[in-house]
């Protein structure tokens, strides 16, 4: 989910995804995965990857691209990011 950007806008980089977690929870944003590695940005970030942070899927799947809350709405931004990409 990364490209490159993005380099100037994501906040924080994580190898284990339940620092990420913890890091989303605490200070918001969006968390979403890379090469096995975790990764919280901003909206900025987002409109990076063709998608929009306004977008009300984002709060369904609890900000979270790797564990979100409601599959059906990630696969609706999984679709948008396919036709963006």
């Amino acid at each position: 989910m990364w490209v490159a950007s993005m380099d100037a806008v994501v906040s924080s980089w994580y190898s284990d995804y339940a620092e990420a977690r913890s890091c989303l929870e605490a200070r918001g944003g969006y968390l979403l995965p890379h090469e096995g590695q975790f990764f919280i940005t901003g909206p900025e970030g987002v409109r990076e990857l063709g998608l929009d942070p306004d977008d009300s899927d984002w709060e369904r799947i609890g900000f979270d691209w790797v564990r979100p809350r409601d599959p059906v709405a990630w696969e609706r931004l999984w679709v948008k990011r396919a036709i963006a990409a």
